[in-house]
C-alpha cells in the first residue's frame, strides 16, 4: 500500500499514539547498557585498583606502569563490554521494530512481538552492526587517503598548535577532508537507514538486509532523505532550545529531559516511521487508522 511520506509521518504519529508501549525496548535497552557500565566499571576497579583507591597519593608513573601490566585484561573487558553492548542493542532494536511491524499493519503492537523478534532477528542486527562498522572504517580510510598526499601529519600539528600560523590553503584543505568525511557518514547512514525494518519485515540475512537496504535508498533517495531530515530536525530540537537554558542552572535538568524524551517519544516514533517507510514502498499491507488519524 503506497503512502506518500506525509501520510507516512502523519499516520505513523497516530500509529504511535497508540502504541505507546514501543517505547518498552527502549527503556529496556538503556536500562541494560547502564548495568553493562556499571559492571565494566567493577571489573577495572577490581583489575586496577590503585587507579581509583587513594589516587592523590599514587604517582602518576605508578598508575601508568598499573595500566601497562593489567592493559591486556582491562583491554579484554572493553572489548567484552562492547560485544555484549552492542548484541543487547540488537536484540532490542529488533524487537522494537517487530513491535513497529506490527502496529503498522495491524494497529497494535504488544511486549511479545517484541521478544519474538528480538530472539530471532537479534544475532543478525547484531552481524549487520559489525559490518556497518566495517563500512564506515574503510569509507573514512578511503577519503582520507585522498588528501593524504596534500596533508601531512607534521602540518596538522601546526594546526593543532598554532592555528593562527597556519596557511589558509591548509586549513582549507583540512575543513574539506573534514566535511568530506562528514558527507559520505551520512551517505552510508540513508543508505542503511532501514536495513533493521528490511530484515524484519521481510526475514531477511545480514547481508542481503545491508543490499535491500542500498537498493531502498537509491529507488527512494528522496523519501528516506526528507524522513532522514524530519527525524534529525526532531533529534535536534531538545538541544536547540537547550541554548535558551545556558546560563540559568537548568541546563543538567533540561539535558536529562531531553535524554528521557529521546527513549520515551523520538526513538519510538522515529522507528515507526522509517518501518512505516519501508512497508509502504516494498508493497505490504498497512492499516490506515483513518479514524485516529483525524485530528
Amino acid at each position: 500500500m503506497y503512502e506518500e511520506i506525509g501520510a507516512i509521518i502523519g499516520r505513523g504519529f497516530s500509529t504511535w499514539r497508540h502504541n505507546l508501549g514501543i517505547c518498552v525496548p527502549f527503556v529496556l535497552d538503556v536500562i541494560a547498557i547502564g548495568l553493562l557500565v556499571m559492571i565494566l566499571f567493577i571489573s577495572i576497579i577490581g583489575t586496577v585498583p590503585e587507579a581509583f583507591t587513594n589516587i592523590e597519593n599514587v604517582p602518576p608513573e605508578d598508575l601508568i606502569q598499573a595500566f601497562e601490566q593489567k592493559g591486556m585484561v582491562v583491554g579484554a573487558y572493553i572489548i567484552l563490554f562492547f560485544v555484549l553492548a552492542l548484541l543487547v542493542s540488537s536484540f532490542f532494536t529488533a524487537g522494537a521494530t517487530g513491535m513497529a511491524r506490527s502496529a503498522n499493519a495491524t494497529g497494535f503492537s504488544s511486549l511479545g512481538e517484541m521478544w519474538s523478534a528480538g530472539k530471532r532477528y537479534c544475532i543478525r542486527l547484531f552481524s549487520v552492526s559489525l559490518l556497518s562498522l566495517i563500512i564506515y572504517a574503510i569509507a573514512v580510510l578511503v577519503v582520507s587517503a585522498l588528501f593524504v598526499p596534500f596533508v601531512s601529519m607534521e602540518s596538522l600539528s601546526k594546526i593543532a598548535q598554532a592555528p593562527e600560523q597556519v596557511e589558509p590553503g591548509l586549513v582549507a584543505l583540512v575543513i574539506a577532508w573534514i566535511l568530506a568525511v562528514c558527507l559520505i557518514l551520512i551517505v552510508i547512514s540513508l543508505a542503511l537507514a532501514v536495513v533493521s525494518p528490511a530484515i524484519v519485515v521481510d526475514s531477511l540475512g545480514a547481508i542481503s538486509g545491508i543490499r535491500a537496504s542500498m537498493r531502498f535508498f537509491r529507488e527512494n533517495i528522496f523519501d528516506v532523505f526528507l524522513l532522514w531530515l524530519v527525524t534529525l530536525g526532531l533529534s535536534m530540537a531538545f538541544s536547540i532550545i537547550g541554548i535558551f537554558f545556558e546560563g540559568t542552572g537548568l541546563e543538567g535538568l533540561w539535558s536529562t529531559a531531553g535524554g528521557i524524551f529521546s527513549v520515551l517519544v523520538i526513538a519510538p516514533l522515529t522507528t515507526i516511521w522509517w518501518t512505516r517507510l519501508y512497508m509502504s514502498r516494498t508493497g505490504k499491507d498497512l492499516h490506515r487508522y483513518d479514524r485516529a488519524y483525524t485530528v
